[in-house]
């Protein structure tokens, strides 16, 4: 008689074709073109980007490897020389980011 390890084992997930999950999910991912911001959407990011502060609870869109991709969390580093906000421990470049959410930062959302 099979103990209960054995046998729960039977019924484990089972993945015939390993990596066929994941390439069904690329192959549903859109790829979108980066959008370009106006001058006036621009100066208001970059207004945003320099009233952050370290250790503010933002949320972050920025452009990624093909994807748009919302990021909420708190601010631990902003280096303006070598150009990207640290939230937590993801490091996105300036450049990548179309737009800024942050309660403290409500005066410059129009």
């Amino acid at each position: 008689m099979m103990d209960k390890v054995q046998r729960a084992h039977i019924f484990s997930a089972f993945d015939a074709l390993k990596g066929f999950r994941e390439l069904l999910k690329e192959r549903e991912r859109v790829i979108v073109p980066k959008r370009m911001l106006s001058e006036d959407d621009f100066e208001i990011l970059n207004q945003k980007i320099h009233a952050v502060e370290k250790g503010m609870m933002i949320t972050l869109v920025y452009f990624d490897n093909g994807d748009y991709i919302e990021q909420t969390g708190r601010v631990s580093k902003l280096s303006f020389d070598e150009n990207y906000i640290q939230i937590v421990k993801s490091k996105i470049p300036l450049k990548s980011i179309v737009d800024i959410q942050c309660e403290e930062l409500e005066i410059y959302d129009y």
